[in-house]
């Protein structure tokens, strides 16, 4: 998807896309409505060259990189700092200062989804990361109250956890859970 409020160069653009063999599945004048014509066309790649972009766009794009993400050129006139920091963080892939040039658009692309790539595959290992984390916390407030109600040992709450988990053919961050739950004062519905 190319969005430029200028319709020549976005003519040339077009064309440079075609003939390096991508499909331009639409070509918008300006930002307005952007984060429905992505919603409708669900373009591989976005490609901005705005006069003048504003929050608004920022915004729309950092709902497509929160729910829909993909690689994201932004070509435009504006050198401050802070608007460069925000449209990093809203997911931009790409951020060029100056004008699109046609017949360099192929390698920007490129270069964009490649870091774009490469941004993801950090954002999944760290929800890994924190999912891993976060099953380990479980766990170790299930044995804390096994080894409580139970007069276990840490050593043998684990194989009780370990044991309910392949009994019942459960993930043990699932089976944790069950216990937390059941043993817990919030949980058995205790009042304060």
């Amino acid at each position: 998807m190319l969005v430029d409020d200028n319709p020549e160069r976005a003519q040339l653009v077009e064309e440079r896309l075609w003939d390096c063999g991508y499909e331009v599945v639409s070509v918008i004048p300006s930002a307005t409505g952007l984060l429905y014509q992505i919603e409708q066309h669900s373009p591989d790649v976005v490609l901005i060259d705005l006069e003048s972009p504003d929050r608004d766009v920022l915004e729309s794009l950092a709902i497509v990189n929160h729910h829909n993400p993909r690689p994201v050129v932004m070509f435009t006139q504006e050198e401050d700092p802070e608007y460069i920091n925000q449209a990093v963080n809203a997911g931009i892939s790409t951020y060029l200062v100056g004008g699109i040039n046609p017949e360099h658009v192929k390698p920007v692309i490129d270069v964009a989804i490649a870091q774009f790539r490469s941004f993801q595959a950090l954002r999944d290992q760290l929800n890994s990361a924190k999912i891993q984390l976060e099953d380990r916390k479980l766990v170790e407030q299930a044995k804390g109250l096994l080894m409580a109600y139970q007069k276990l040992s840490e050593e043998d709450a684990h194989k009780l956890l370990n044991k309910l988990a392949m009994d019942n053919n459960q993930r043990l961050p699932d089976v944790a859970k069950t216990v937390l739950a059941t043993l817990s004062p919030k949980g058995r519905g205790s009042k304060k």
